[in-house]
């Protein structure tokens, strides 16, 4: 697996004449997560070489373990004074990117277009991007499909409360929180200080500095859904693939009139990874646990189904629905209220259990229910 993780190049504080730059301990807890996972590493800049390191950053109070490691880790501290020009990177040559935080990208990578088509290009070839801290304010130019990548969007990174207590308010060009909810995304956050992280799709944001290693770990954790030898998902640490090489996958055939609108809908409501948008005449194929969601345009009989017309179905006609299974119906039903989703009903008690229902994009029915200790047969 190749990781690239860029970092800033950007030293001054806004016009307080004191220096920032890379929150060390955003670069060496990630850093070390990656290197240890066996991941072949590659760390860029925009003026490339030695990036500035945020002097409060290394502060007694600020030091961490990975830290520590980083201090007597010869080959981290040259990797790290050696960074490759951002200028010169390709999506294509990596899997995926990190971008760690400080205050200095803030300056530089929001604004820098090497970093903007490089996140975009990242995002359209269907790779995830994984940003932490004041990272995700990186994200204020970057669009997919014409609107902001975070649009619609689960996310977090540093709060206006974290940055109101480190007494920065009114010195960074703008505030991460505010600005992402201003994009359309809906901004999540803990406490200050306290680790917290969301993967959202392909998108996977960090809060804070405590939140560096929970970020990382998340964008392996996707990786190595993503990174097997043939098309698989992981559940349960069972490995589900199509066709299984055990046990049985599922499959799901919908006809629907707008391919890209309904694999959207999958991916932002339930969190349904997009393998292919499928290329001409082919249809998207979707992973939801170990669903496979495969999506069909609506038309007339085709050569090897001559007597057969598929087609969308009527919103007040149930053509077919799909059955998922979740531990908290409750959260689930407030989560996937706030992507978006069109309730039939609330959760309510049905057959012994608690269930409800949604209506997807072309009126398929989705019928969720909460696990029970509740027997068949």
């Amino acid at each position: 697996m190749q990781i690239l993780m860029v970092l800033t190049s950007h030293d001054r504080l806004g016009n307080t004449g004191r220096k920032t730059g890379l929150w060390l301990e955003e670069f060496a807890a990630p850093y070390f997560v990656f290197r240890d996972a066996g991941v072949q590493l590659t760390l860029a800049s925009p003026k490339g070489g030695q990036p500035p390191i945020d002097p409060k950053s290394d502060e007694p109070g600020n030091q961490t373990e990975a830290m520590t490691r980083f201090k007597g880790d010869a080959a981290a501290q040259q990797a790290l004074s050696q960074t490759a020009k951002l200028s010169d990177m390709k999506s294509e040559d990596y899997d995926t990117v990190f971008y760690p935080g400080g205050h200095g990208p803030m300056w530089d990578l929001a604004e820098d277009k090497d970093s903007i088509a490089l996140l975009e290009s990242f995002y359209e070839s269907g790779k995830p991007i994984a940003l932490v801290c004041h990272s995700p304010g990186v994200l204020r130019h970057v669009t997919y499909k014409g609107e902001p990548l975070v649009k619609g969007k689960h996310v977090t990174g540093f709060t206006n409360g974290e940055e109101e207590e480190v007494q920065l308010t009114k010195v960074v060009p703008f505030l991460v929180e505010d600005e992402l909810l201003r994009l359309g995304a809906t901004f999540e956050k803990k406490a200050n200080w306290q680790p917290f992280s969301i993967t959202d799709g392909r998108l996977i944001t960090g809060q804070n500095p405590a939140s560096s290693t929970s970020t990382a770990h998340a964008l392996l954790k996707f990786m190595s859904g993503a990174q097997s030898d043939s098309d698989s998902v992981r559940v349960g640490g069972q490995s589900y693939e199509m066709p299984p090489r055990n046990g049985f996958s599922i499959a799901h055939f919908l006809t629907v009139a707008d391919k890209e609108r309904s694999a959207r809908f999958y991916e932002r409501t339930f969190g349904a990874r997009i393998l292919t948008m499928g290329d001409g005449n082919a249809p998207p194929y979707l992973q939801l646990a170990n669903i496979w969601i495969i999506l069909n345009v609506g038309g007339g009989p085709t050569p090897d189904k001559p007597t057969v017309t598929l087609s969308v179905p009527e919103p007040d006609h149930i053509n077919s629905f799909m059955n998922i299974r979740v531990k908290d119906i409750q959260a689930c039903y407030e989560l996937w209220k706030s992507r978006g989703a069109e309730f039939i009903t609330p959760p309510i008690p049905k057959y012994g259990e608690t269930r409800c229902y949604i209506r997807d994009p072309d009126g398929y029915i989705i019928e969720i229910g909460q696990s029970t200790d509740l027997k068949y047969g």
